[in-house]
C-alpha cells in the first residue's frame, strides 16, 4: 500500500523525520495538551479560511465534503500561511465509508495521517480527525492517533440511519478501547450513551455546517424582526 503514496508530498514533509507505525505505516501523531478546545462560536469550515479577515481568531475543521478540501491534497504549499496563522486546526476527514473497497479506506487514512503530520509541524494546535468504518477497519484505522489526548470526530449523516448508527457505535467504542482519548471534540450531535457510557471523557461540542447555516439563518431572521421598520409593521 505504501506505493500509492503522493511521494512528493510524503518525501518533502515525512520520510525520514515521522515514525510510521502500524501495519501500513501511518505518521505517529504528537498529543497536544495544551491545545486549547475549538468551541460553537469560533470554529468553522475549512472552506471559510481563505477569506476569513480573523482567521487567527478561528479553529478550522474538516467535516465538509471532500471535493472541498481535495485541493489541499494537490497543493498543500499554497495553504501553509493560512494553517500557520489560524488559532487551531481539526485535520482533515477524507471520508471512510462502509461501501469503500479497503484500497480507499486505507488511502484516505494515510491522506489524513499525513495531512495532520504536516499540519503539526505548522501550528501548535491541531486536533486529529478519527475517523472509521466498519469493523473491518478498527484494527488499523486508528493508528499513528494519539493515546491519552485529543480527537475529533463527526456524527454527520450518522444518526439518522440504523446501520450508521450501530457503525458508529461500535466504531466509537473502539476508539475508546484503543487510543483511550481524554477529550473528544464531536462535530455535530451525538447519542446521550456516549456521556453515560464515559463519564470521565471530555466532550466539545463543534456544529457542523449544516448546523451553522440553521443558526445563521435563525439570527437573521430574529434581527429581522427586532429592527425598527419590521416593529411598526407588525
Amino acid at each position: 500500500m505504501k506505493k500509492i503514496i503522493q511521494y512528493d508530498f510524503i518525501d518533502q514533509l515525512i520520510a525520514g523525520d515521522a515514525v510510521l507505525v502500524g501495519k501500513y505505516g501511518f505518521p505517529q501523531l504528537s498529543a497536544n495538551y495544551n491545545a486549547g478546545s475549538p468551541d460553537k462560536e469560533n470554529t468553522l469550515p475549512f472552506n471559510y479560511m481563505l477569506s476569513d479577515k480573523e482567521i487567527s481568531s478561528h479553529w478550522f475543521h474538516f467535516f465538509i465534503n471532500d471535493g472541498q478540501f481535495e485541493r489541499i491534497w494537490k497543493n498543500f504549499w499554497h495553504y501553509i500561511p493560512y494553517f500557520q496563522k489560524a488559532k487551531g486546526l481539526i485535520s482533515s476527514d477524507f471520508s471512510l465509508y462502509t461501501d469503500f473497497s479497503q484500497e480507499l479506506l486505507i488511502w484516505n487514512c494515510i491522506r489524513n495521517r499525513s495531512i495532520a503530520y504536516a499540519m503539526q509541524k505548522l501550528n501548535r494546535n491541531v486536533i486529529p480527525t478519527a475517523s472509521f468504518a466498519g469493523e473491518e477497519t478498527w484494527d488499523w484505522c486508528f493508528d499513528g492517533l494519539p493515546h491519552n489526548s485529543t480527537v475529533a470526530i463527526t456524527t454527520n449523516s450518522v444518526l439518522s440511519d440504523p446501520e450508521a448508527i450501530r457503525v458508529f457505535t461500535g466504531g466509537f467504542n473502539a476508539m475508546m478501547e484503543s487510543i483511550n482519548p481524554k477529550e473528544v471534540v464531536i462535530c455535530g450531535n451525538y447519542p446521550s450513551w456516549v456521556q453515560k457510557k464515559y463519564p470521565y471523557l471530555k466532550i466539545t461540542q463543534i456544529m457542523t455546517y449544516g448546523q451553522m447555516w440553521k443558526k445563521r439563518a435563525e439570527n437573521n431572521y430574529n434581527n429581522l424582526l427586532n429592527t425598527s421598520s419590521c416593529k411598526k409593521q407588525l
